[in-house]
Protein backbone atom coordinates (compact mmCIF):
# COMPACT_ATOMS: atom_id res chain seq x y z
CA UNK A 1 0.00 0.00 0.00
CA UNK A 2 1.28 3.45 -0.89
CA UNK A 3 0.84 6.26 1.63
CA UNK A 4 1.33 9.99 1.44
CA UNK A 5 4.36 11.16 3.39
CA UNK A 6 2.12 12.63 6.07
CA UNK A 7 1.38 11.66 9.65
CA UNK A 8 -1.20 13.28 11.90
CA UNK A 9 -1.50 12.81 15.63
CA UNK A 10 -4.26 13.51 18.13
CA UNK A 11 -3.84 13.74 21.88
CA UNK A 12 -6.12 11.32 23.73
CA UNK A 13 -6.32 10.15 27.35
CA UNK A 14 -3.74 7.39 26.86
CA UNK A 15 -1.22 9.48 24.88
CA UNK A 16 -1.15 10.39 21.19
CA UNK A 17 -2.79 8.37 18.42
CA UNK A 18 -1.05 8.60 15.06
CA UNK A 19 -2.63 8.24 11.62
CA UNK A 20 -1.23 7.74 8.11
CA UNK A 21 -2.98 8.55 4.85
CA UNK A 22 -3.09 6.04 1.96
CA UNK A 23 -2.90 7.41 -1.57
CA UNK A 24 -6.23 5.68 -2.24
CA UNK A 25 -7.94 7.98 0.30
CA UNK A 26 -9.09 7.91 3.90
CA UNK A 27 -6.78 7.32 6.85
CA UNK A 28 -5.42 4.45 8.89
CA UNK A 29 -4.83 4.41 12.63
CA UNK A 30 -1.12 3.74 12.93
CA UNK A 31 0.42 3.73 16.40
CA UNK A 32 -0.38 4.83 19.95
CA UNK A 33 2.45 6.82 21.52
CA UNK A 34 2.14 6.73 25.31
CA UNK A 35 4.85 9.20 26.37
CA UNK A 36 5.87 12.67 25.25
CA UNK A 37 9.37 11.28 24.63
CA UNK A 38 7.94 8.77 22.13
CA UNK A 39 6.05 11.59 20.42
CA UNK A 40 9.15 13.79 20.15
CA UNK A 41 11.21 10.88 18.76
CA UNK A 42 8.50 10.11 16.19
CA UNK A 43 8.32 13.77 15.15
CA UNK A 44 12.10 13.87 14.73
CA UNK A 45 12.13 10.65 12.65
CA UNK A 46 9.36 12.01 10.42
CA UNK A 47 11.26 15.26 9.94
CA UNK A 48 14.49 13.41 9.05
CA UNK A 49 12.64 11.23 6.51
CA UNK A 50 10.92 14.22 4.90
CA UNK A 51 7.44 13.36 6.16
CA UNK A 52 4.94 16.08 7.05
CA UNK A 53 3.66 15.74 10.64
CA UNK A 54 0.54 17.51 11.84
CA UNK A 55 -0.90 17.98 15.33
CA UNK A 56 -4.63 17.55 14.65
CA UNK A 57 -5.71 17.72 18.30
CA UNK A 58 -7.16 21.24 18.16
CA UNK A 59 -9.03 20.58 14.92
CA UNK A 60 -10.55 17.36 16.25
CA UNK A 61 -11.67 19.12 19.46
CA UNK A 62 -13.34 21.87 17.42
CA UNK A 63 -15.11 19.35 15.19
CA UNK A 64 -16.29 17.40 18.23
CA UNK A 65 -17.77 20.58 19.74
CA UNK A 66 -19.68 21.31 16.53
CA UNK A 67 -21.07 17.79 16.24
CA UNK A 68 -22.53 17.70 19.77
Amino acid sequence: MQVFKQVSYVQILKGWQTYVFPVSGGFLRYKLLTTSQELEEAKERCHLEGWKIIDATRLVKQLNKISR
